[in-house]
């Protein structure tokens, strides 16, 4: 007899879950998308505070170079007017050193005419040392200064001029041919305007001398 064999059997079912280990995975679960959140978070936070920061930086930054135009504008408006008063007092004391000057050169030719004496000197030397065999040596001095220099100074080979617009403390040498050519004549100027504009020019001013009278006008007070 031919048959086939039935199994009829009931397949064994599953055990029923742990649910102390379903609790677990669902807590692990649950903490790995909570932290996926937090970094994401996170990340956003730091790009906004980045760009917010960044925004603040350039904001305070120009507020700052803003600050500091407005400082240099303002202290370049300050420097201007004190640069130009600082020019105007070094020409006024130069000036005033200047006149100073010129009357003290002139109070120390009546005081003490070696002073003079010597200028005249190492004119008269400097002319003799160019001086060409026919040329005379001619001296120009205030009148009032002659006596005194000619006093202290061998004048035998120097022609002695007086001349009151030369200012007392002044003189002039020069080498002249006997035709008495003024364009071929060698002049030394120490009179006391051309000595005082060479002390202006050295220090870049324009020499401005007072009228002589006005120093004559002092001396005899």
């Amino acid at each position: 007899m031919v048959f086939r064999r039935i199994n009829s059997s009931v397949p064994a079912s599953p055990p029923p879950p742990n649910p102390a280990a379903q609790e677990a995975e669902i807590d692990a679960r649950v903490r790995a998308a909570l932290a996926m959140l937090r970094d994401e978070a996170q990340a956003q936070g730091l790009a906004k505070g980045e760009a917010e920061g960044r925004a603040s930086y350039t904001a305070k930054t120009q507020a700052l170079d803003d600050a500091a135009k407005a400082l240099r504008a303002a202290a370049a408006q300050l420097a201007a007017p004190l640069a130009q008063k600082e020019t105007e007092l070094a020409e006024l004391a130069t000036n005033l050193a200047m006149i100073i000057a010129r009357h003290v050169i002139g109070v120390e030719a009546i005081a003490r005419p070696e002073g003079l004496a010597r200028l005249v000197a190492q004119l008269l030397e400097e002319a003799a040392a160019e001086r060409a065999p026919r040329q005379s040596l001619v001296l120009t001095l205030h009148p009032e200064d002659a006596k005194p220099v000619q006093e202290l100074l061998d004048l035998q080979t120097v022609t002695l001029r007086h001349d009151a617009a030369i200012e007392r403390g002044g003189a002039r040498v020069e080498l002249l041919w006997p035709d008495g050519d003024p364009v071929n004549r060698t002049e030394w100027d120490a009179t006391l305007p051309s000595r005082l504009a060479a002390v202006a020019a050295s220090l870049g001013l324009p020499e401005t001398p007072a009228p002589a009278d006005e120093f004559a006008e002092e001396e005899a007070s």
